[in-house]
């Protein structure tokens, strides 16, 4: 980081952290260092002195002699061992979107410059796009611990499980309060990693169909459940889904319902919803997912809102009896 707080990043993109506090570190020789993908503190202490010295070309002068005199490794081991620095600083993402001619998106690619780290894909996802964000985006310690997160959803492919958020929460032991006690509060919060959306997938006649006809009323089932591991002690609560479905490489969503219910923590819960018919195309199941305590009033405000992309679904021109059942 440069003293006005910018980004710092070598030619090949990378940023790494500020070697200059080390005597006999400039400028130049800590991007070649970051190119050479010495990035931080812990990378550079875990280095010899004659393997630094290879690394850095020999018109900079250094020599393995000069790095020990300067004790670089012991510096950096230093630095690594304290409290990281508070400082505003950036993360910094470069993504390019691929347009046809009508603008429609038919591609992505997105690259965090810290790491390194790229992804591509077809079409616009923001569920994607915002997964890759948040993976890379390094939140502080107490951000981790109220908003742990699990495994990150996969994209749902038709006849598989929609993707969904996993983890180690749920309730604790619930147990009445003795006289005399005051009863445990209603949470406030409820970990992202407890909710998991097991199934978000268009129906015709009760059983999966991925294949519908156009002019017919869209159903869709979606499979909820609180993860029993690490709750607030509740033994349910109340949830509201908004369930649309997004044309596949767009924007568009078209509604097919909302729905509201209870689910016990550890419970599984199945509810069917049943939209307006939708014209023909290829269309991706999303459902926005609020949580409440449980027998909420109107005003209050949710728990826990996550958004989840289920399976694909084709609306098409075709006769009923072609239909896969």
């Amino acid at each position: 980081m440069t003293q006005s707080g910018e980004p710092q990043s070598s030619s090949t993109g990378r940023s790494g952290d500020d070697f200059r506090k080390i005597d006999g570190i400039g400028r130049v020789t800590e991007r070649r260092l970051w190119d050479a993908g010495i990035l931080t503190y812990n990378d550079l202490g875990q280095r010899t002195a004659e393997e630094i010295a290879a690394i850095l070309p020999s018109t900079a002068g250094i020599s393995a002699e000069r790095i020990s005199s300067q004790n670089w490794t012991g510096r950096a081991r230093e630095l690594a061992e304290q409290a990281p620095d508070l400082r505003q600083h950036y993360a910094a993402f470069h993504v390019e979107f691929l347009l046809e001619s009508d603008n429609s998106v038919r591609g992505t690619r997105v690259h965090h410059h810290q790491t390194d780290a790229r992804a591509a894909w077809a079409g616009w996802d923001e569920d994607k796009l915002l997964t890759f964000l948040r993976d890379h985006i390094p939140l502080p310690a107490a951000a981790r611990l109220a908003d742990a997160p699990g495994p990150e959803p996969a994209r749902a492919q038709p006849g598989e499980p929609p993707q969904m958020q996993a983890g180690d929460q749920g309730p604790g032991n619930a147990e009445p309060a003795s006289a005399g006690q005051l009863p445990a509060p209603a949470p406030s919060w409820l970990p992202s990693w407890s909710l998991i959306i097991e199934e978000l997938a268009p129906i015709r006649d009760g059983q999966p169909s991925h294949t519908l006809p156009s002019g017919e009323p869209r159903s869709v089932r979606l499979v909820v459940r609180i993860n029993p591991a690490g709750t607030p002690t509740q033994e349910s609560f109340d949830f509201s889904a908004t369930i649309a479905a997004r044309t596949f490489g767009g924007h568009d969503r078209l509604p097919v319902g909302t729905t509201h219910g209870t689910v016990r923590v550890g419970d599984p819960v199945s509810v069917e919803v049943t939209g307006p018919a939708l014209p023909a195309d290829l269309y991706r199941l999303v459902a926005a997912v609020d949580i409440y305590p449980a027998d909420h009033s109107s005003e209050e405000p949710s728990l826990y809102h996550q958004r989840a992309s289920g399976d694909l679904m084709r609306v098409a021109d075709l006769p009923l009896d072609s239909i896969p059942a």
